[in-house]
């Protein structure tokens, strides 16, 4: 499922160049399995589908590109066509301009989270040639529209006849594309590998591309390269340069056949996230809500603090004992008896209602938005059997300081 993306200026051949490196990928795949070297197997299993996806069509014609609306939905046509046929045994070349980088970036980001490879190859045809090209289009069109019988097309490569049947751009459109257009660049790892095709070039280096997505050297490459080594021994006067280059030839000749496709390694861009359980935030109100209410239910039958932390068994203050939690809630002594009232659930005291409310929205609100981003199933994440114990440590967490708080103030008295 390797992603060939192809970009240039307007009127740059680019079409002509996705059909060329297409045919020029089933060569090779044809070369590949016709005659395979038995010391060295072919580790392709099977043949790769190539796909050709256009970004036109006569819905989306040249200019949907005058307008943002239009332009995008063009995207998105091209962008769903890719992914529908993006697949383990498939070669998709994207034929389009695909100048801005940021569209590039999606593009690449869709082939990592397919697990695949993908490339960009630039076809660098000089402004001019552009230009050029598409006024001889204008010319076709106004001729045809005279006579429908005329054609009158250029040469869309160096000694190739095939008709030039591509739909012209209006004069202004062009000249706004170009001034437009994103080149690709090494920098960007969304743009490498990059291979640039010329407008002089007869074909595209299809062995690099073929090797970049799958890994594997085509035949004919590797008979290129092996022809070159004994010119270019015979030609050194050093000994040692001579074991030099021997040694490569035999890795080259090793390598034949061979997998040298790059291990995709997913990043936080394009890993999707780990699902979580649909009731795990009702599960997180449910267990808070019962414990507020236990704590409720324990002010109604010991509204004063005095009362309570006499009958309580803990040595630090009054100890409630609440469902779904192996901790019990602590409310410090000097917490509970330095309210505004005696009575633990009235305004002001400890445990007034009002405020265990806003702990429990709060507590919430922090935990909601840890698993809103697809981590609680992960490592650390906070399973349901200890929702209870969390959110009693959180209780426990903001009665102890506030009695630290009050213990501070009165020593800074």
């Amino acid at each position: 499922m390797p992603l060939v993306i192809l970009t240039g200026y307007p009127c740059s051949g680019l079409t002509y160049r996705a059909n060329q490196l297409a045919s020029l990928l089933e060569k090779g795949q044809d070369e590949l399995f016709a005659a395979p070297d038995p010391t060295s197997p072919v580790s392709l299993k099977s043949r790769f589908k190539v796909h050709v996806v256009p970004s036109h069509d006569a819905g989306h014609p040249r200019i949907v590109y005058d307008h943002a609306r239009t332009e995008k939905e063009a995207r998105g046509v091209a962008y769903a066509r890719a992914k529908r046929v993006l697949a383990r045994d498939s070669i998709v070349i994207l034929d389009g301009m695909n100048y801005i980088k940021g569209w590039r970036y999606q593009l690449w980001c869709e082939s990592k989270a397919a697990g695949t490879t993908c490339c960009v190859v630039h076809v660098g045809t000089p402004v001019d040639q552009c230009v050029a090209n598409n006024d001889a289009r204008l010319r076709r069109q106004v001729a045809q529209q005279q006579d429908p019988g005329s054609t009158d097309a250029p040469a869309r490569k160096p000694a190739d006849s095939t008709e030039d049947n591509e739909e012209a751009y209006p004069s202004e459109l062009l000249n706004n594309l170009i001034f437009r257009y994103e080149e690709p660049s090494t920098h960007s790892r969304w743009d490498k590998p990059l291979f640039t095709v010329p407008w002089t070039d007869r074909e595209p280096p299809v062995a690099d591309i073929f090797k970049e997505l799958t890994g594997v050297v085509l035949p004919s490459a590797q008979t290129t390269v092996d022809a070159t080594v004994p010119s270019m021994t015979e030609s050194l006067a050093s000994s040692t340069l001579s074991d030099t280059a021997s040694t490569a030839t035999r890795a080259r000749t090793f390598n034949r056949g061979q997998s040298l496709r790059p291990r995709i390694v997913p990043h936080q861009a394009t890993v999707q996230a780990v699902a979580t359980d649909h009731g795990a935030l009702y599960a997180m109100e449910k267990r808070t809500s019962a414990i507020v209410s236990a704590i409720r239910a324990f002010t109604q039958s010991n509204p004063s603090a005095e009362t309570a932390l006499a009958q309580s068994n803990h040595a630090k203050g009054i100890a409630i004992e609440v469902p779904d939690a192996s901790l019990p809630v602590l409310v410090p002594s000097h917490v509970a008896t330095t309210g505004t009232t005696d009575e633990l659930a009235g305004v002001g005291g400890a445990l007034a209602l009002p405020r265990l409310q806003r702990l429990r929205r709060q507590w919430i609100s922090l935990n909601r938005s840890y698993i809103g981003h697809g981590h609680g199933t992960s490592k650390g994440g906070l399973a349901a059997d200890q929702v209870g114990d969390a959110f009693v440590r959180f209780l426990n967490a903001d009665f102890g300081d506030e009695a630290q708080g009050d213990v501070d103030n009165d020593a800074d008295v």
